[in-house]
Parts: structure tokens; sequence; C-alpha cells
């Protein structure tokens, strides 16, 4: 019997709640995937190790939502040590694809893609072109997505893309009527279950997803529209500054053991 080819290599870096996901999936389809964690401030330079791993990577995946800063240094440093021909896919919930791309010196390996977690089989990922983007990193990009079980939607660049913007602002809506004493977050949750037939409530969503990043992903939607939409309610805001950012620290609108 002979051996199986070896699939392309894959290199993932950024947050756990994302990195960790992609990794176990493209594990799963024999792909040999480096995963490298870090959650806020990225590494200066990568290790000889990884460097090779990024020299010989097919694909690789930069999935740090935020702060910016971190965000565009850990972009700096992934372009500079992938090989020229190696599509670099970056999570674009705070910064679009545009942006991203303006920060390497070759723009046209960038791909933007909106996910939430947790990504699992079948997940919805949202793909986008920057601006003067390259189809041949879109159409690899895609390809290797998909080999993985993620379902794709092509969507125009912009931060936030769809659902991430929209569920975000559902969950503030949310964190406005617990302020007000509306209702409690129970409650607000069991409705919205009942009524729109969703699998949990924005507030149960947002504790999932980590309050920082919904108000991070709320803050970049306000400065890009500047209307007062998206708006971080005063709650929520309270919350992070406190810690209370939901499942991750064990406390948010709900506790979590």
């Amino acid at each position: 019997m002979g051996t199986q080819p070896l699939k392309e290599r894959i290199l993932i870096v950024g947050a756990a709640a994302f990195a960790e996901d992609l990794g176990g999936l493209f594990l799963e389809q024999g792909y040999p995937a480096a995963v490298l964690i870090c959650e806020g401030e990225p590494p200066l330079a990568l290790s000889p190790d990884l460097q090779a791993e990024a020299r010989s990577a097919a694909l690789a995946l930069e999935v740090l939502p935020f702060p910016l800063e971190s965000k565009r240094g850990l972009i700096a440093t992934l372009d500079e040590a992938l090989s020229p021909e190696a599509p670099l896919l970056s999570l674009c919930l705070t910064v679009s694809a545009t942006q991203v791309a303006s920060w390497t010196r070759r723009p046209g390996r960038v791909v933007g893609f909106a996910a939430l977690p947790p990504l699992t089989r079948e997940a919805p990922v949202e793909l986008a072109v920057p601006l003067g983007g390259d189809s041949t990193a879109l159409k690899s990009a895609r390809a290797y997505l998909e080999r993985i079980g993620l379902r794709i939607e092509m969507v125009r660049d912009a931060v936030g893309m769809v659902l991430p913007r929209i569920l975000c602002a559902l969950i503030n809506e949310a964190a406005f009527a617990v302020m007000e004493g509306v209702a409690s977050p129970e409650d607000i949750d069991t409705a919205m279950k009942l009524g729109t037939n969703y699998p949990r409530g924005p507030l149960e969503w947002g504790d999932l997803l980590g309050l920082d990043l919904v108000v991070a992903i709320l803050d970049a939607l306000e400065a890009e529209h500047r209307n007062g939409a998206y708006r971080a309610a005063p709650l929520l805001r309270q919350m992070v500054r406190a810690g209370l950012l939901g499942r991750k620290t064990g406390r948010g609108f709900y506790e979590w053991k």
C-alpha cells in the first residue's frame, strides 16, 4: 500500500478561541497545522522553529481580533516571514481587510474573514477581498476553508462584515434593556429564544463570545459609521472594566463554572 502524499502546511497565529478551533479542523483533515497562541502583545519576531513553519506554510491565518496595534504588529511579522506566494487570511472583526492589506508589503496576498467561535464543521465564515485584492489569493484561501468543512459566504469588505456586526448590535440592545430595568438577562434571553428560534439569547451569546470582544467590535463599528447606532451600552463597558467578560472569566451576565 502506498503512502498518502503530505498535505500543505498551515500556520495559525492569534487568540486561542479562534486558533485552537481552526487548528483542530485542519488537523482533522490531515493538514500539518502549527498554532501559536497570542492574546495581547504579539511576538515581535517568530522563534526559529516558527520562522521555518512560516516559510513553508501554504496558508497563514492571523486570528487576533484586537487591539489593533498588536494586530498590526502581528500582520507585519507574518508578512515578513511568509513566502511571497502564501495567502494571508486575516480575522477582520474590528478592522477592514483593506486596512490590513495596507499594513503589508504584499497587499495582494491578504484576504479578510469574519467568524465567531466556536468554529466547528459547517460553521459560517464570511470572506472579503480588500480593495485592489488578488482573486488568486481568495480562490486559494476559500478552497482551504471549504476543505475543512466551513460554509463560505462572500461579502463586501467592511468592518465587522455581517454576522459579527448584527449580532453585536443585538447584544448591545439587550444590554441597554438590562441597564434600563426592562427585564432580567434571563427573561430577555428567553424571550429572544422563543420569539426568534435562536439557539441562545443575545446576552448568553455575549458571554460566550467575551464581552471585551463585543465592545471592541461595537467601538470599531461606531468609529467607522459615526452615527451613534453602535455606541456601546455603558453597562457593557463597565462590565469589561470590572473583568466580567463572560465564560472566559467565570462571570458576565451569567455565572459560568
